[in-house]
């Protein structure tokens, strides 16, 4: 796996500023599967831990197919026994490797839909505390009926979706960013592009989605990065380097603004 591409004093100096602000939190959608989602999240993860990173692994998905199965891993318990008030976090999180750490999150993603209002009311301070200490949370959201995604996934300041470089996987994921758009009032998505035979085409690909994001839809598009085929790369250094800073006070966090902006939380909790 290649290291990401910093200088010490570059990795060290943003190192402390991740220290003194909220988390990024980074939401990786995809309109289909087969896009290799979960491979670049894992990877990616690793890779910012070996950078000095700590990182925490909202796991949408079930086994065998999820980031906990990734690292060789079993879970137990679930963020909905957090919910429900029958375990703490420190009980349901996986040590997945130094400064990683995984949230599995498959039944709380699915449920939440449902969920009562004290549940709801206790998701905000569960969140804070998913982020303590972390200077990225990456969430693997989970592909749902309809394209829509959890109210976790939902949550997250940035939304990177994934895109395969075939025909079905673009169409897919550009309806995501369309439902996002008209249906939450999201006007920002990063994109990332996976299983390309060249640079070229993963730049081209994107550049054809940005021109008809923003002349249908209005909304902007950003490059995040891309993986070719097979995805054996990680976007750790453009998440370091390209995601627009986080400037809020860590108590208050990336997925508490998402919360808010999502109506999912009422302006009332968390200060």
């Amino acid at each position: 796996m290649a290291a990401i591409d910093l200088s010490n004093d570059q990795a060290a100096g943003l190192r402390r500023l991740f220290g003194a602000r909220a988390p990024q939190v980074v939401a990786f959608a995809s309109g289909r599967e087969a896009c290799g989602r979960t491979t670049l999240l894992v990877q990616s993860a690793a890779a910012l831990a070996m950078a000095g990173y700590g990182v925490v692994i909202v796991d949408e998905n079930p086994a065998p197919n999820n980031a906990v199965s990734a690292f060789g891993l079993t879970a137990r318990y679930d963020l909905i026994n957090v919910l429900h008030g029958d375990r703490s976090l420190r009980q349901i999180s996986l040590q997945a490797a130094p400064l990683v750490r995984i949230v599995p999150a498959a039944r709380a993603a699915r449920d939440l839909d449902h969920a009562d209002g004290e549940t709801r009311a206790r998701l905000d301070a569960v969140l804070r505390e998913i982020q303590t200490g972390a200077g990225f949370v990456l969430i693997d959201s989970a592909p749902r009926r309809g394209g829509h995604l959890s109210a976790l996934s939902l949550a997250a300041r940035h939304l990177a979706v994934i895109v395969a470089a075939h025909p079905s996987s673009i169409k897919h994921s550009y309806e995501l960013i369309k439902r996002m758009a008209q249906e939450r009032g999201r006007d920002g998505f990063q994109v990332v592009i996976t299983r390309a035979r060249a640079k070229e085409e993963a730049r081209a690909i994107f550049e054809n989605m940005k021109r008809l994001a923003h002349e249908s839809l209005g909304v902007r598009l950003d490059f995040l990065g891309a993986s070719m085929v097979p995805v054996t790369e990680h976007i750790g250094d453009a998440l370091v380097t390209r995601l627009p800073p986080t400037l809020d006070d860590p108590d208050t966090g990336g997925f508490v603004f998402g919360l808010r902006q999502q109506g999912l939380m009422p302006r009332s909790l968390g200060g």
